[in-house]
């Protein structure tokens, strides 16, 4: 390797190459045979910025030798600039670095790692443009060049630094990169995880499918590409490709921890997606799959699949069958694993037993304080509490607040903190502002709150709303009525039930508006019975809809109408394909589009009656219709999830519609569907139910509440003198 002369290494620290060139153009002058001599007087000229008297200077060289001696005096002076552009990387000098690298350009346009530096050194200069990739050729040089010839630490820089601006030629450069190294393992973990950030936190969604799918291209083993497509897939609404991708991660999963996850996304998707035939046998794999968690705690705990959330919060047996000893004792132990998985990441806390305290610090965690239907809930609760007594936290765990969150919520708590997916930052925030009872709103639905709630980071911890118990060791209380879970539950759940005495939700209005739906609009006659079946498709169990197609066979002038919230093709075959078992009836059948909230609940009024679904009944949307003064037929059970539509009506004094049976339920809807006197009745009972109802109360159910709370803190006193 060559090297300055010794004579000029202050020169070169001072930057004073006007006396570096002034000493090589000496040495040329007294000794012209010496090549190198002329190799580096020109790189003084280009460090000197005069670009023309060093290529003059190089050139003067070549034109004297011949094709061998050329050839190799090439190599030499693409050796010493090389050199050199490091040296000047390494001092931070960009833009000299960038200058000899363009020069070696000059002399060997397809030196394809020259190239990468030219790329790296404009990135850093902040004068990259993606369509320089075009330009250099870069991404057909890449993907062609020979095993073991590029700079991979090189290549993976400039890549990480490229893929955070979308572009297509980006992607197609990542491609090129994959293919040259045949899916190298650390480049695709630096893609998906960029792609995931790109596609989440910045939004651009599509472009993080389109890098996650180049890597899915190349033999891999992480399960967050698998993931991620699904949740972007999801997004964006391509139920094709959701289904196509679940399904491949679920086949090609090879160990405990993919084979639960992949199962879970997989269930998922067939269950919202009306895919019912594949999702009942699978379901029951799933169960069998769960049986065993407690076999597979350390391979959980050292994957990342956990904390993506794919143990506890998809539990889909809760939709197949209501057996509630069953899928609560299996609940409660995916629970136990799951905080014995995820609390020893995260800090463990001691509280200390406080006096004389004026009130009680609530903290209430969820992602749902905005448009959401927890949200439309719980603002009630969090409106009427008592300041005097009560200082209410709300800790968001996904940071999207919207006109929701700063009409009902912001203005009636201490503060919004905005936990920003991070458990870490929440556990610490609650426990640092001192929280005596932190109720998670989210249950089984987001297990984000459920990792916050196994650490505890407040002395009491209740679940209310969410979809069920978490079963979370750590949580001390579940929130429930006298109606909404049988005498004997408390033998299946590990948290203590405290049922409040009416029950454990209430609301004080709906906001309606304007109806933009007319039986019309749906080509039904005037006097028609229309039946409504709200609930989305992962509670339109095959038995349950029979069920209602049943009914409707029985009621000759009747028409059932269906909610589309996702596929409105799959959706649409799935209900055809079980009215089609009985004569004439799937052409009295049809489809709602969504609408907004308020115009939503505005058209249910189109409907004379609401067909309830089980095992898995409705709950807000139930409470929306019922508001509406329609009629409920509901199918009771013994699980939580089973009992909503019975612990509404008989909060509002109704028995009319409560089947006990699956005969109960068929023969409630014929005899509503055929006597209008019946519905008319009923739904004046349900019109005066709002001068009277705890259901309707919502000052009246928050006292409650409070009192609850009160008297949680008194037993957690007297427990810890």
């Amino acid at each position: 390797m060559n090297y300055w002369h010794p004579s000029v290494k202050e020169y070169l620290e001072n930057k004073d190459y006007e006396k570096v060139i002034n000493f090589y153009e000496n040495l040329v002058e007294n000794n012209p045979n010496e090549i190198s001599n002329y190799w580096y007087l020109g790189l003084a000229y280009l460090l000197a910025k005069d670009t023309d008297s060093a290529q003059t200077t190089w050139f003067l060289v070549f034109s004297q030798g011949n094709e061998e001696e050329i050839e190799k005096w090439t190599q030499e002076l693409i050796n010493i600039l090389d050199e050199e552009a490091i040296k000047q990387l390494e001092l931070s000098r960009y833009e000299q670095s960038l200058l000899i690298r363009e020069n070696i350009n000059q002399i060997s346009p397809d030196n394809i790692n020259n190239l990468l530096h030219i790329v790296n050194l404009e990135i850093l200069l902040k004068e990259f443009k993606t369509e320089n990739l075009d330009s250099y050729n870069l991404i057909f040089l890449v993907r062609n060049s020979q095993p073991d010839t590029l700079n991979l630490l090189l290549l993976s820089t400039i890549l990480q630094d490229i893929l955070l601006y979308p572009h297509t030629l980006n992607i197609l450069f990542a491609e090129a990169i994959l293919t040259y190294t045949h899916g190298n393992a650390e480049i695709i973990k630096k893609i998906s995880n960029i792609a995931t950030v790109m596609g989440t936190e910045k939004q651009y969604t599509l472009y993080g499918i389109h890098l996650l799918e180049i890597c899915n291209n190349f033999s891999h083993q992480q399960s967050s590409i698998f993931i991620n497509l699904y949740t972007f897939y999801k997004m964006i609404k391509n139920f094709d490709k959701q289904i196509q991708i679940c399904e491949q991660y679920y086949h090609q999963a090879d160990n405990f921890v993919d084979k639960l996850s992949s199962c879970n996304i997989l269930l998922s998707s067939y269950l919202t997606l009306a895919q019912w035939n594949k999702f009942l046998p699978l379901a029951k794999k799933q169960c069998e799959l769960y049986e065993k968690i407690e076999n597979h705690i350390q391979e959980l705990s050292n994957s990342d699949i956990n904390k993506d959330g794919f143990i506890i919060g998809i539990m889909n047996f809760f939709y197949l069958e209501d057996k509630p000893k069953y899928n609560r004792i299996l609940a409660n132990k995916i629970a136990n694993v799951f905080q014995k998985v995820n609390k020893p990441f995260y800090p463990e806390f001691s509280f200390a037993l406080p006096k004389n305290k004026k009130f009680l610090k609530i903290g209430y965690i969820s992602h749902t304080f905005n448009t959401h239907a927890v949200g439309y809930l719980s603002r009630w609760l969090i409106y009427h509490h008592d300041s005097s007594q009560f200082d209410v936290n709300l800790y968001m765990t996904q940071n999207h607040p919207d006109d929701i969150t700063e009409k009902w919520f912001k203005p009636y708590v201490s503060q919004i903190f905005m936990g920003e997916r991070n458990v870490k930052a929440l556990v610490e925030k609650i426990h640092s502002d001192e929280i005596d009872i932190l109720v998670d709103l989210d249950s089984l639905t987001l297990n984000l709150t459920c990792a916050v709630m196994a650490v505890k980071p407040a002395p009491i911890q209740v679940t209310w709303l969410g979809l069920d118990a978490s079963g979370i060791p750590n949580i001390d209380y579940f929130i429930a009525d006298p109606y909404v879970l049988p005498d004997h539950a408390q033998e299946y759940y590990s948290e203590k039930i405290w049922r409040l005495p009416h029950t454990y939700v209430a609301m004080d209005n709906v906001e309606i508006g304007n109806s933009t739906l007319t039986r019309e609009d749906l080509d039904i006659p005037s006097q028609g019975v229309v039946f409504l079946n709200i609930q989305n498709t992962a509670k339109l169990n095959p038995h349950l809809v029979e069920l209602q197609m049943k009914i409707l066979s029985q009621v000759k002038n009747g028409y059932l109408i269906f909610n589309i919230r996702k596929d409105e093709t799959r959706l649409k075959q799935y209900i055809y394909s079980l009215g089609n078992k009985f004569y004439d009836i799937t052409e009295r059948v049809r489809f709602l589009p969504s609408f907004p909230p308020e115009i939503y609940r505005a058209n249910l009024a189109i409907a004379d009656i609401m067909l309830d679904t089980y095992p898995f009944n409705g709950a807000v949307t139930t409470l929306d219709g019922l508001w509406q003064n329609i009629p409920l037929i509901t199918r009771v059970g013994q699980q939580f999830n089973a009992r909503q539509g019975y612990t509404f009506l008989t909060n509002l004094g109704i028995t009319e519609g409560i089947a006990w049976s699956d005969e109960e339920y068929v023969e409630w809807g014929i005899k509503l569907g055929t006597d209008e006197q019946l519905r008319k009745e009923v739904s004046w009972k349900l019109r005066q139910s709002k001068k009277t109802s705890p259901l309707w109360n919502g000052k009246q159910f928050t006292q409650e509440m409070e009192k609850a709370y009160q008297q949680m803190w008194e037993i957690y006193l007297q427990e810890n003198q």
